[in-house]
């Protein structure tokens, strides 16, 4: 064997230590991280402080691998009670089952109002001109349901009375049925507004301008809450940074935006400048709107009692992040 032979095995065993010794340390650092399940019931710009925590590895830095995974409403709660999911990224999905009395509360606030436009017709100048018109919405007492409502006597009409309010689905399968011709009005994410617009159909206003309806937040189970208060500051702390990031680097998220949701960079920007105020600072929620959302599950749902709102919501985690 000649010495240039030698030279290069030498280098190979080297590189190939390297590289064992490199994949071993991730695969430690892996099994080190506390893997946690996120549920979120649609993709959305809701979801997205989380979204940039995870793209950012803000999730990471707190020690946590995380799995985001999308679900019906409906289903999302229950795999949060059975603990088949540690985490539900929503608003509207947890707290109204806490109404009811499941042992869940919201623990972070990522959006304190609607992220929704009322889009309608083009012939549809005003919100006013909506009376004897059909309103599509997402499900009975879901969150656009509810928006509809509070919009619909903003504005002087009655819901039932008025207007025709009818299930149609998520954001895409109303923008395909006002499309279609089915419905004449709905309020749609605020993504896919920026696609109505360009179609041609009429933005007749933002409703987190004049409704303050909490839209995203992050609701552990009580147990969880009680027992595993750490790994929950840790899943507020880095979807906070994810909001912050979102507030203080406009050029960035609407980049990340537009890959994720799917839109053209100028539908991104559209959406951002429009909806950005609506993200809170601090994750925290207003006693008001958290009472409106109690009001109007408590209308839908015909419940008298009383809820306290410490049923609903434990802020206590969060105030603690923000020291």
């Amino acid at each position: 064997m000649n010495a240039k032979s030698a030279r290069i095995r030498r280098v190979a065993r080297l590189l190939s230590g390297l590289l064992l010794l490199a994949s071993l340390s991730i695969a430690e650092l892996i099994m080190g991280a506390e893997r946690i399940v996120v549920g979120t019931p649609s993709r959305g710009l809701f979801e997205f402080p989380a979204v940039v925590a995870l793209r950012k590895g803000y999730y990471k830095d707190e020690g946590l691998e995380v799995d985001k995974v999308q679900m019906q409403p409906a289903i999302a709660v229950k795999a949060l009670i059975s603990g088949d999911i540690d985490y539900l990224l929503a608003w509207g999905s947890a707290i109204r089952p806490a109404v009811t009395g499941v042992p869940l509360k919201a623990v972070v606030g990522m959006a304190s109002r609607p992220l929704h436009v009322l889009i309608a017709r083009p012939d549809i100048k005003t919100p006013k001109d909506l009376k004897g018109k059909i309103i599509g919405v997402d499900s009975v007492a879901g969150t656009v349901d509810y928006l509809s409502r509070v919009a619909m006597r903003h504005f002087g009409l009655e819901p039932e009375k008025d207007v025709k309010i009818i299930v149609t689905g998520e954001s895409p399968t109303r923008l395909a049925a006002l499309r279609a011709g089915s419905i004449d009005a709905t309020p749609i994410d605020v993504a896919f507004a920026m696609k109505a617009e360009d179609e041609g159909f009429r933005r007749l206003l933002y409703l987190g301008d004049i409704i303050e309806l909490p839209l995203s937040g992050i609701a552990v189970m009580d147990k969880k809450l009680q027992t595993q208060r750490e790994q929950v500051k840790k899943v507020i702390r880095a979807s906070l940074r994810g909001s912050r990031f979102m507030k203080q680097n406009r050029a960035e998220t609407i980049q990340m935006l537009s890959e994720y949701l799917r839109i053209t960079p100028s539908q991104a920007a559209k959406a951002y400048d429009t909806s950005i105020n609506s993200f809170t600072d601090d994750g925290m929620i207003s006693d008001k709107g958290v009472s409106l959302d109690v009001q109007l599950t408590k209308e839908r749902l015909k419940i008298t009692k009383e809820i306290p709102l410490s049923q609903l919501v434990d802020w206590s985690l969060v105030k603690e992040v923000n020291r």
